[in-house]
């Protein structure tokens, strides 16, 4: 059975004004627009995985229902992910999520945070949040067979699954995880919810598993402290974080000055491989 507990969100910055990017030569300003083109929205997408200008709310518009995605990375940075993804289907879609933990990821105060950061009241968000967590293959396998009832239960917008293949590295979980697997990818389906997994990603039997079945892969890598790098489909993102509270001059560029909202460019970097 899963439990009602809490969760939390940050923003992140917004491309759909990519004109003010003067600089870009025309080959590499088409290839920016051809990004916001992608089958993805990369404001929303960026805005769901990247902690940036406040003045943006969480979405979950950047991830498609009835359909998995895997984020793979360190645990520095993705699991805050699994966090925004469930508080926005809270805050933004209005519907309940759910969140299965395999990781040992879940952090109750990092989430109360995130929901004050947006004005909300934490107890009022983390209550349509329902957690469950699992420490072996066959606690996870029981979890994920009895999603059914919870999501018709509570009508999710969003299932959130942490470190799914770490905890099958035996030879029964080996057994167990591809049957699992699609297990989730037919209820994903037929309930039209948003199904984001995290996964350390590599050469790992579970990892290359659980991406081989997915329906969308994002790589999360941070090179350097202020360097964070998404790798999704073949498009790379570089992105510069801000610290909290602090915002670069290009921030305020575009803004309305009576009062409109606030287009924070947070000076991104982009490049596309082909």
């Amino acid at each position: 059975m899963l439990f009602p507990f809490m969760v939390l969100i940050s923003s992140s910055p917004d491309f759909s004004r990519l004109n003010t990017f003067t600089t870009l030569s025309p080959i590499v300003f088409k290839i920016v627009r051809q990004l916001c083109n992608y089958h993805l929205d990369v404001n929303a997408m960026l805005n769901c995985i990247i902690p940036t200008n406040q003045s943006l709310m969480p979405s979950t518009e950047g991830f498609k229902p009835s359909c998995i995605t895997v984020i793979e990375g360190s645990p520095g940075i993705v699991p805050d992910i699994l966090f925004r993804l469930c508080v926005s289907s809270v805050i933004s879609s209005g519907r309940d999520a759910l969140f299965v933990d395999g990781g040992n990821s879940f952090n109750p105060y990092a989430l109360s945070k995130m929901v004050k950061s947006f004005g909300e009241e934490p107890r009022k968000v983390l209550s349509r949040i329902h957690i469950a967590r699992a420490f072996t293959e066959y606690q996870m396998d029981a979890l994920i067979h009895g999603l059914q009832d919870a999501v018709e239960q509570w009508n999710p917008s969003v299932l959130a699954i942490s470190y799914l293949p770490t905890l099958f590295s035996g030879s029964d979980g080996m057994r167990l995880l591809g049957p699992l697997v699609e297990h989730l990818k037919l209820l994903t389906g037929s309930s039209g919810i948003i199904t984001a997994i995290t996964s350390f990603g590599g050469t790992w039997y579970g990892d290359r598993l659980l991406a081989s079945r997915a329906d969308r892969v994002i790589g999360i890598e941070q090179p350097m402290k202020k360097l964070i790098r998404i790798i999704d489909d073949g498009y790379v993102f570089e992105y510069m974080p801000v610290p909290p509270g602090q915002m670069r001059f290009t921030d305020f560029e575009e803004s309305e000055l009576t009062g409109g909202d606030l287009h924070g460019q947070n000076s991104a970097i982009l490049s596309c491989l082909a």
